[in-house]
């Protein structure tokens, strides 16, 4: 088990969950699945996991990402192009930048998120307990098409 997974588990049980086997699959999936979608739906989550005989409900696979998302440790993103949520493990602070014409989402990290919630608390005096950060913008394969047309 790669580092990574072990570091989610081990924040999966800081936040008070137990680590249960279907609970594991789905974590494990979501570090470790660096295949397109890289953010993928729940259905997609669900279809991958049973075409590798893994025993697990449509219901659960739902249900176990909705109490990620609510304890942060997963993000749902909406890309504004397919009516679906997309799903990433948020264990290190990054942002999303999401094209506006084909949907892709893609990881970035390139200032200090860790900064952002005291800053923001600073700006605004909010309690911040969750943030998510999403830029749009054209991804470079859309450029082309659209400057070829």
């Amino acid at each position: 088990m790669s580092r990574r997974v072990e570091k989610a588990f081990e924040q999966l049980r800081q936040a008070g969950f137990k680590l249960t086997e279907q609970r594991s699959t789905i974590i494990k999936y979501l570090v470790e699945n660096k295949m397109f979608p890289k953010h993928p739906t729940a259905d997609a989550i669900y279809n991958d996991l049973k075409a590798e005989s893994y025993s697990i409900s449509r219901a659960t696979v739902y249900n176990t990402l909705e109490a990620l998302v609510s304890a942060h440790l997963v993000l749902a993103i909406d890309n504004n192009m397919d009516g679906k949520m997309h799903y990433d493990w948020f264990g290190t602070p990054h942002y999303h930048v999401i094209c506006t014409n084909c949907g892709k989402i893609v990881d970035a990290d390139n200032f200090a998120m860790q900064d952002l919630p005291q800053l923001a608390q600073a700006a605004t005096g909010f309690q911040i307990s969750s943030y998510q950060v999403e830029v749009r913008g054209l991804c470079q394969d859309c450029q082309k098409l659209l400057a070829q047309n």
